[in-house]
């Protein structure tokens, strides 16, 4: 996997620039899944942390505030939340001093609009990356969990099978010759299970 195989986002690159993290995941596909569940975490967080810093303000708790912004500024900062950055930074020593109550409300309404967008970036580029560079591993290990799962409605005598093996269908033809796929399959549809069993077994070596 190279940087290359990446959308470009340059257009975005002061709201939510992604090109740090990219490398991450080009240096090394096993770092992929930690640096999607970061930008998962904050993103599924949503405009908490605002919120709660608001809270404080209110509660005239200003220096609990600025440090709420300051720890948002570092996780934003990692994601290249520039504009987001700047804002947080600039109401963080507002806050700090006990700057103008006016002037700290419209700071924290841009801050509220920006982070928007950074969300909804940040949003776009994870769904693109979660399509796009889900590690084969993973999706290997989700196939023979459900190859295993099936394995176990056979012997349960669970009419589950049917499902799972419309699920696993292409992976089943793929991985039997097509005679026992074709004897895999009258076995199933005649609710022979313990012949069926059999034949997915085999495909997974159980």
């Amino acid at each position: 996997m190279t940087p290359s195989n990446h959308l470009p986002l340059t257009t975005l690159n002061t709201v939510f620039e992604p090109s740090r993290l990219e490398v991450h995941i080009a240096k090394s596909e096993s770092r992929a899944g930690a640096v999607l569940q970061i930008v998962q975490d904050l993103v599924g967080a949503g405009d908490t942390p605002i919120r709660e810093a608001r809270a404080a303000i209110r509660r005239q708790q200003n220096h609990q505030a600025a440090h709420m912004l300051h720890t948002l500024n570092g996780s934003v900062a990692n994601l290249g939340g520039r504009r987001v950055c700047e804002l947080a930074g600039e109401l963080e020593m507002l806050l700090d001093r006990d700057g103008a109550p006016q002037l700290i409300d419209q700071l924290m309404g841009c801050l509220e609009r920006e982070f928007q967008h950074f969300l909804k970036s940040a949003s776009q580029w994870l769904e693109l990356q979660q399509a796009q560079f889900e590690l084969p591993g993973r999706r290997s290990r989700a196939r023979e969990e459900r190859m295993m799962e099936l394995c176990e409605c056979l012997a349960g005598n669970d009419l589950r099978a049917f499902d799972l093996f419309d699920e696993l269908y292409a992976h089943l033809e793929a991985r039997m010759v097509a005679e026992d796929f074709s004897t895999f399959r009258a076995a199933l549809q005649t609710l022979n299970f313990s012949l069926a069993l059999g034949y997915v077994q085999t495909v997974t070596g159980i």
